[in-house]
C-alpha cells in the first residue's frame, strides 16, 4: 500500500464532501442522531422481572422472605403455583422469566440457624438478561441475610457490628 495514493484519495473525497453540503450535513448529523437515540432508547436495566413463586414451606418466615423480592424494584410477582408443571409452563410461555421454589423445611431451617436453600429457575434463552436478574437475587437475598443477621444479634444483646461499607469510584 503506498502512502502517498491513500494521501491523495482522503483529500479528494475531503473535497468532494466539502463541496456538498447535503453529504457533510449527513456525516454530522446521523452520528449524532444515533447517540442520542441510543442513548435514550437503549437500556440495558432489567425491571419488574416476572417471578412465579412455589412457597412449599406457607409460613411467615418463608412470606416475608417473598415480601422482599415483592418489595424491590426489581421483581414483579406474577402468581402463586403449587407444582413445578405450572412453573414450567409459565416460564416456557414467557409470562415468567425466573421461578422460585421455597422448600417445606425453609422456616425450621432458619431458625435452628442452617442453610435454607432457595431454587430459582431462570430462562436462559436471554443469557444476558439471565445473568442480571440473577444479580438482582443475589442482592435482594444478601439484603435479607444482612437483615436476619442483626436481628440474631439483637436478640443475644449484641449491639449492631461493624459493617463493611465499600463505595467504589471510577
Amino acid at each position: 500500500m503506498n502512502l502517498r495514493r491513500v494521501k491523495a484519495l482522503a483529500g479528494k473525497e475531503f473535497i468532494q464532501v466539502a463541496r456538498d453540503y447535503r453529504s457533510l450535513a449527513l456525516a454530522i448529523a446521523i452520528p449524532v442522531l444515533l447517540l442520542i437515540l441510543f442513548g435514550f432508547a437503549l437500556s440495558l436495566d432489567v425491571d419488574n422481572v416476572p417471578l412465579a413463586v412455589w412457597d412449599q414451606d406457607k409460613t411467615q418466615i418463608s412470606a416475608d422472605f417473598i415480601r422482599k423480592f415483592k418489595g424491590s424494584r426489581y421483581f414483579k410477582v406474577v402468581g402463586y403455583f403449587d407444582n413445578y408443571e405450572q412453573l414450567e409452563e409459565m416460564v416456557d410461555r414467557n409470562r415468567a422469566l425466573a421461578a422460585m421454589v421455597i422448600g417445606t423445611d425453609f422456616s425450621k431451617r432458619i431458625q435452628s440457624s442452617q442453610p435454607a436453600p432457595v431454587q430459582l429457575l431462570v430462562d436462559g434463552s436471554d443469557s444476558n438478561t439471565a445473568t442480571i436478574a440473577l444479580g438482582y437475587a443475589n442482592t435482594v437475598v444478601s439484603n435479607y441475610n444482612a437483615i436476619f443477621v442483626l436481628d440474631t444479634f439483637s436478640k443475644f444483646g449484641i449491639s449492631e457490628p461493624a459493617m463493611i461499607d465499600i463505595r467504589p469510584r471510577v
